[in-house]
């Protein structure tokens, strides 16, 4: 294929519509988020009826609306990318009119929003640390307390918040905070917090992780009691989840539930199974005689579900061409034994344009507490469009695969982690998927990448690293206090080991060829140390090749933001498939 052909696609694939469902609000009609329009937007969905646009300028993101509700939270990034918010209200009947918050509220990094219809609560990075601010309706803001740590709340019901804290151990807590008062107490449970939901007699409905998966329970902070969660039906508890996608309480008292194991889930209503297809599920609603739901897989684009007592329909999804279709071979899941035995579950995604063996990325997820999983992957597939297979390792430190699996990286970044990550390149060959193998990942997986090719040089014929961590000494220098404290999670507390886990300290082991992608404006993994980075490696003569995405950050808001990030990798990706097919 040609290059200019390729591009062609990747920029088809790009503005490609996404979906997914927000909320229930006024007169049933449904709140859709979407990847639309070339940028993120919220829109109205009635039954019969075109999408009615809400917001005017592109957002970051929509809090869960009440049941029944005429009004939306939204927020955006105010700063070009540097993740300083602000929040806005639009109403179901006057689409395009965005209303300021509160003017009292200065911009901020949001970690949570959280709607309750008469005041809305903002968990926010201000200098005394993650401070949760009450917004009353006439704009007047009330700083309700400040969290100990990283954390942020989650629920709030009748002046009792529920949130969660992440302890250096990785253990994740429950916090409540009495939202008159600001009084604060974190609570010790056998197992770490999946989600919580603040019921109306103020017991807090918990989904807990543990070694042997997720278990539900019914928790009174007052007391301290913890019981197990009584479901009429049992399906839930059959499925064994090790992880939660969303967790509700409806309107009219039944539990909802989405878990997940083995990179997919499954919806659960009062414990019981509601049929759907294969893939993964977001957040639900009651709507009608059944639910809607946001479902997707790594061979279907986000759309929104109806699930109902005759089965499932589509209510809005993308039109996908059949020749993406096309090009997207098998996928499946896999347990690969790692240096010390441990089993790493991957997945993968032919593209029948590399045949078996053939070219293939090692795409890394970022994080790292996070995990890759049977969905949508726009990376994963621009990387089978260029003509590669793709493997996803959830490596030790990802999420959904048991609170122990995910606390093993704490304490040693670029470390056991890594060895992962190189042991599901080299399965990729042994299984004859793989001819030869790059590597490639953003963000926490762009930390990986450098890793790999300044610790491990040979392992894999190239990589591409975005919005990378190289230095965690000038990092924690340049970060807010929220992500000092993340960079002070990942290392359990320890100092010792930035330097010796500083990617910019290996520069002269680098010989593979590198791309190097980094937003300008990014303020979790700042640009000045992949500078002084790219500054090193001219001085040692390694060849590279690096582009800064201007008056950008962090987080990919808009088509022009992925495109700023996929097409330079995607390019790279493509000569160098070709380069090693004309010497073979």
């Amino acid at each position: 294929m040609e290059l200019s052909n390729l591009i062609k696609e990747i920029l088809e694939l790009v503005n490609l519509d996404i979906y997914g469902v927000a909320g229930v609000v006024k007169d049933e009609k449904l709140i859709i988020s979407a990847l639309r329009e070339g940028a993120a937007n919220i829109y109205l969905y009635e039954h019969g009826k075109d999408l009615v646009k809400l917001n005017k300028l592109p957002i970051s993101g929509v809090a869960e609306p009440p049941y029944g509700s005429d009004r939306v939270v939204i927020y955006r990034d105010v700063a070009k990318g540097r993740e300083l918010h602000k929040a806005y209200l639009v109403h179901i009947n006057r689409p395009g009119e965005e209303v300021e918050l509160s003017s009292n509220l200065q911009p901020m990094r949001y970690f949570s929003v959280i709607d309750k219809g008469e005041n809305v609560f903002i968990t926010g990075v201000t200098e005394r640390g993650l401070t949760v601010h009450k917004i009353k309706p006439q704009g007047e803001v009330d700083i309700v307390g400040t969290i100990p740590g990283l954390g942020f709340l989650v629920d709030v019901n009748d002046g009792l918040g529920a949130g969660i804290l992440f302890q250096q151990t990785g253990r994740i807590k429950l916090f409540t905070m009495n939202i008159d008062s600001g009084e604060l107490k974190i609570h010790n449970l056998p197992g770490s917090v999946a989600s919580a939901r603040v019921g109306g007699d103020k017991k807090i409905l918990l989904a807990l992780e543990g070694r042997e998966g997720v278990t539900f329970h019914t928790y009174d902070p007052e007391s301290k009691e913890l019981g197990p969660l009584q479901l009429p039906y049992n399906d839930l508890e059959r499925y064994n989840p090790a992880g939660v996608n969303y967790m509700s309480l409806l309107p009219d008292n039944r539990i909802l539930v989405v878990a997940r194991k083995h990179g997919r889930s499954k919806v659960f209503l009062d414990g019981r199974l509601i049929e759907g297809p294969d893939g993964n599920y977001g957040a639900g609603f009651k709507w009608r005689n059944g639910l809607v739901v946001s479902h997707t897989s790594l061979l279907t684009p986000y759309r929104v579900l109806y699930l109902g007592e005759n089965g499932w329909e589509e209510l809005v999804g993308p039109k996908m061409p059949d020749w993406l279709r096309n090009t997207l071979g098998d996928h499946g899941f896999h347990k690969v034994k790692s240096f010390d035995g441990e089993e790493v579950p991957v997945f993968t995604l032919e593209s029948t344009r590399a045949g078996k063996p053939g070219p293939t990325v090692v795409l890394v997820h970022g994080g790292p507490f996070s995990e890759d999983l049977d969905a949508w992957n726009i990376f994963a597939t621009a990387l089978a469009l260029t003509g590669y297979n793709v493997v996803m390792p959830n490596y030790r430190g990802s999420t959904g695969y048991g609170e122990e699996w995910r606390n093993k990286l704490i304490g040693d970044p670029c470390g056991a982690e890594l060895e992962d990550i190189v042991s599901a390149a080299r399965w990729a060959k042994e299984d004859g998927l793989a001819e030869y193998n790059v590597i490639m990942g953003y963000s926490y997986g762009g930390y990986a990448t450098m890793c790999a090719l300044t610790r491990k040089p040979g392992e894999f014929k190239a990589g591409v690293a975005g919005a990378s961590v190289v230095d965690w000494e000038e990092m924690y220098e340049l970060s807010d206090p929220a992500f000092k404290q993340f960079i002070e999670l990942v290392f359990g507390g320890s100092r010792e080991k930035w330097r010796e886990r500083s990617p910019i300290h290996y520069v002269e082991n680098l010989r593979d060829p590198l791309c190097i992608i980094h937003p300008q404006n990014d303020s979790r993994t700042p640009l000045k140390p992949v500078l002084r980075f790219m500054e090193k490696a001219v001085e040692l003569g390694k060849t590279f090749e690096a582009h800064i995405a201007p008056d950008m950050g962090h987080a990919v808001n808009t088509v022009d933001d992925v495109v700023k990030i996929l097409l330079p990798a995607v390019i790279f990706l493509y000569r160098l498939r070709r380069d090693q097919a004309a010497s073979s």
